[in-house]
């Protein structure tokens, strides 16, 4: 396959990464704190140049996947800043950070 098509395809040496989050809020959380949180995640999310597409408090869960905004990837301080901003949220109860993986094909 020649450059560009991986590049278009994102492979080889442009394979773009990200990882899966993952989290319990309190169950007594109200709705305004979960706004609340979820405002702040997506403070967190944003000022690293991330997205963060999935499920943020609905029925008490955290759900989703972060990559790098426009091209590029994650990296491996995107994961520990994630993990301590979710460490330090009372309104999360559990949480995990996934590995860094392929973003476009890394799905089983």
């Amino acid at each position: 396959m020649n450059k560009r098509l991986r590049k278009k395809k994102r492979v080889g040496e442009f394979k773009e990464l990200g990882f899966e989050l993952l989290g319990d809020l309190r169950p007594s959380t109200s709705d305004d704190d979960i706004d609340a949180f979820v405002d702040r995640l997506i403070v967190v999310v944003e000022a690293r140049k991330l997205g963060f597409g999935g499920a943020g408090g609905r029925d008490g869960k955290l759900e989703g996947f972060v990559t790098r905004m426009g091209r590029g990837s994650a990296t491996e301080d995107d994961r520990i800043a994630l993990t301590a901003f979710l460490a330090g949220e009372d309104a999360v109860v559990r949480h995990e950070v996934g590995v860094l993986r392929d973003a476009w094909y890394g799905w089983d």
